[in-house]
């Protein structure tokens, strides 16, 4: 194994050598006429990556291809390995004949089979994820069993009133969101500046394409729930959520005026350590203090599957199949996708705008569902409103989205 990483580090020093040599020709011939792409052009190198990094995305949001791939070279100067993978193969699968999708798949190709996707050693960033991420079986049960939260619809969204260390502020909540998010640009004060100026820069998916943000710890309230955890930090307005790292250990029924939260069962894995440790038979059933609250009325379910703190569910879209994340976060009436997923999907446009004919989740179907457009997407996303005004009930024992009709 130790050998098997060392070749991979290897290979990753020597293919970041050979990919920047190989961009010298095409590279001048694709940043013509493109001011953003050729600012970036010249903090690449130069070595500046952190400053190159939003200077890409803001060309990768505009649909540069080119921008977009050197988003991908950053970070893998930056030994965020895993992002630089992630982005090569976007560009692999969703732009197979464009000339960056040669320079990634003489990349991917060379990676030793079943080596890990970042082989970048234990980072203090990581030691803090897992440190804020993770539960106790003690911090599980001192949570609360339920919650009330009223909730107000603003431009699509539901808004939540949130005590973000210490002020109330009113911010999304966001299904769709791995992570709790502030935005400095509306609560510029909440965390030192200090601390702030310390804190580590990660990459983050958006709608619109990769951006970086700083991870800091603070402390959160909404009703009842107080958690201490991972809370991201923007510059960019109107995007502050409280996102699934904030309540994955409830389920939450949804109606037209409350988000009600029961607590679930819920094994960490520290808890399981805990587990193994004191040779109980289930940690689950020693702190599992109240059932799983589920609607006898439902007539319909979708299940899905977690990736990270994402839920992510099966659709098919004009009879074809894809997946899309489950969020309220997304506003729309509809679906939203990368426009590159128009002609795999059989999208259609008629003086209205975009549309599917036909969209199946689980046993829900929309006819003529309308289609919205952010090319910085992985996969679609479905919003409450693809569903109506239907009362709707998350359980993530069992990993389903019930719905009432």
């Amino acid at each position: 194994m130790l050998k098997t990483l060392k070749t991979f580090k290897l290979l990753l020093a020597f293919l970041t050598f050979v990919v920047c040599v190989c961009c010298v020709c095409p590279r001048e011939a694709g940043a013509q006429g493109n001011s953003e792409l050729q600012q970036g052009i010249t903090l690449f190198n130069q070595k500046q990556y952190d400053a190159a990094m939003p200077v890409f995305t803001k060309a990768a949001q505009q649909g540069n291809i080119r921008a977009t791939y050197y988003l991908g070279l950053c970070h893998q100067q930056l030994r965020h390995d895993d992002k630089a993978i992630e982005l090569f193969k976007h560009i692999k699968t969703n732009f197979p004949k464009s000339e960056e999708a040669t320079y990634c798949n003489a990349f991917l190709e060379k990676l030793p089979a079943g080596a890990p996707v970042s082989v970048a050693p234990k980072t203090d960033l990581d030691k803090v994820k897992a440190k804020v991420e993770q539960l106790s079986a003690a911090q599980w049960k001192a949570l609360p069993d339920t919650a009330r939260i009223p909730f107000q619809m603003k431009h699509g969204h539901m808004f939540v009133q949130a005590k973000v260390n210490g002020r109330y502020c009113d911010i999304v909540f966001d299904t769709g969101a791995s992570a709790c998010v502030m935005s400095l640009h509306e609560y510029p004060d909440l965390f030192p500046a200090a601390e702030i100026e310390k804190a580590p820069v990660i990459p983050v998916s958006r709608p619109h394409g990769m951006v970086t943000m700083r991870m800091v710890t603070g402390e959160i309230t909404v009703d009842r729930v107080t958690r201490r955890l991972a809370v991201l930090l923007t510059r960019e307005p109107g995007v502050s959520v409280i996102g699934q790292n904030f309540f994955k250990e409830y389920s939450y029924e949804i109606d037209g005026f409350y988000i009600r939260l029961t607590k679930a069962p819920f094994s960490s894995p520290i808890a399981e350590a805990e587990r193994k440790a004191s040779g109980s038979q289930s940690v689950n059933a020693a702190v599992a203090t109240a059932p799983v609250k589920v609607a006898k009325a439902d007539r319909y379910s979708v299940s899905f599957k977690r990736e990270g703190n994402v839920m992510i569910v099966d659709i098919l879209v004009n009879g074809r199949s894809t997946k899309a994340i489950f969020d309220t976060g997304c506003a729309p009436d509809g679906v939203v996708m990368p426009m590159n997923f128009m002609e795999r999907l059989g999208i259609q446009h008629n003086s209205d705008g975009y549309y599917a004919e036909n969209v199946e989740i689980g046993p829900i179907t929309r006819k003529f569902a309308r289609v919205h457009f952010a090319n910085g997407l992985r996969e679609l996303l479905i919003g409450p409103k693809f569903f109506g005004d239907r009362r709707y009930i998350v359980d993530p024992a069992s990993n389903l989205i019930k719905f009432q009709y």
